[in-house]
């Protein structure tokens, strides 16, 4: 799932770098990003990631999107409260 997810972040954003170079906790938007994505493009990512995992949320809270391993542990949430 990991490497989908930066593969997916590299794809939305045509990056010139490989998934490895992306870290699992580095900030992927705001102003900490070293990618200079600002939080508003978040949500062009996150519906990306809706396709492609079949998320649903009603609320959003980006902050579960800031780094990939948020992004992980969110899908897992999610899949988990899914199967209860």
């Amino acid at each position: 799932m990991k490497e989908k997810i930066k593969e997916k972040f590299i794809e939305v954003y045509k990056m010139d770098i490989k998934p490895e170079e992306l870290l699992d906790d580095s900030y992927l938007f705001g102003p900490d990003s070293v990618y200079g994505i600002d939080s508003m493009d978040v949500l062009v990512f996150i519906n990306e990631l809706k396709k492609e995992f079949g998320l649903e949320y009603s609320t959003l809270d980006t902050d579960s999107f800031m780094t990939i391993n948020n992004i992980i542990s969110f899908i897992e949430k999610q899949k988990k409260s899914e199967s209860v």
